[in-house]
């Protein structure tokens, strides 16, 4: 019997495996037959990658992003699970039994292959609000070396060069931002990181330097007045969030008094109608 539970474990992974690289292989091959771009006004614009570039930062985040991409290594790490447990339950380390044994296995191998993406996209959504909780910062330096006498490309390149301190994220987007807008122009990579960022705050931010670029707008006093509508935009997303949690402590407000109250009150009579023999 625990030969055929170990049987059928291997080839349900030897299954799962299969099947997930002829899925790699197909979307390989539909991306080189069809190639996706977007396109704005019919021109395409090439996108940033903004996420893989807040993963390149972080040894944890590529350590993650490794892992899910990688089957082969999904495949070593579960094999090496596998002989730790073996290995702890033939010297006596851990009691299971054989039906144990195989769904303890199985729970490994659920782990190995869906963990690396579960914790992936939750950090990278917090490193993105850290980078735009920061963007107000960057934009009042980069208004001061304006006002100083410096072009935009050099207040961008300058402010980018000492922000890792205070957001590394940010300040490598920056960076890329510059190196492409001296091989495309300014204009044309502010366009491209309008156009590859969904995040409200910074394409604040790309408008007001595409209008300045274009238009030759005064910009010092565009900067701080939009630092100033980003942290009351960010204001107002926290307040809501604040409002919404007296409707979400409802239900633990619910779970934990509200049915222990009524047990307290309904327990008592049920005991009495249940000692006199009354239903």
């Amino acid at each position: 019997m625990f030969t055929f539970y170990i049987v059928t474990l291997f080839v349900g992974l030897y299954a799962i495996i299969v099947s997930i690289l002829q899925r790699q292989h197909v979307a390989r091959l539909k991306e080189i037959i069809d190639p996706q771009s977007v396109e704005i006004n019919k021109t395409p614009v090439a996108s940033i990658d903004y996420k893989n570039l807040i993963i390149e930062n972080s040894r944890w985040l590529s350590l993650l992003d490794s892992l899910d991409k990688q089957v082969g290594l999904k495949i070593k790490i579960f094999i090496g699970l596998s002989s730790v447990v073996y290995l702890m339950s033939f010297l006596g380390l851990l009691t299971l039994s054989k039906q144990a044994f195989g769904m303890l296995l199985m729970l490994i191998m659920v782990f190995v292959i869906i963990s690396p993406g579960l914790l992936l996209k939750p950090s990278i959504t917090v490193r993105i609000k850290k980078m735009m909780d920061a963007l107000p910062y960057f934009i009042d330096l980069v208004a001061v070396c304006i006002q100083s006498g410096m072009t935009v490309e050099n207040a961008l390149k300058f402010v980018s060069g000492h922000f890792h301190h205070l957001d590394k994220d940010l300040a490598s987007l920056v960076i890329l931002l510059v190196k492409k807008a001296e091989v495309s122009g300014m204009e044309d990579s502010l366009n491209d990181l309008y156009h590859s960022m969904d995040m409200t705050e910074m394409r604040m931010f790309t408008a007001t330097l595409q209008q300045s670029v274009h238009y030759g707008t005064s910009l010092y006093e565009n900067l701080i007045e939009l630092s100033q509508d980003i942290r009351e935009l960010q204001l107002l997303i926290t307040e809501e969030k604040i409002g919404s949690l007296s409707a979400k402590m409802s239900v633990p407000l619910i779970i934990f008094i509200m049915f222990p109250i009524t047990i307290l009150i309904v327990a008592p009579g049920i005991l009495r109608i249940m000692e006199n023999g009354v239903f």
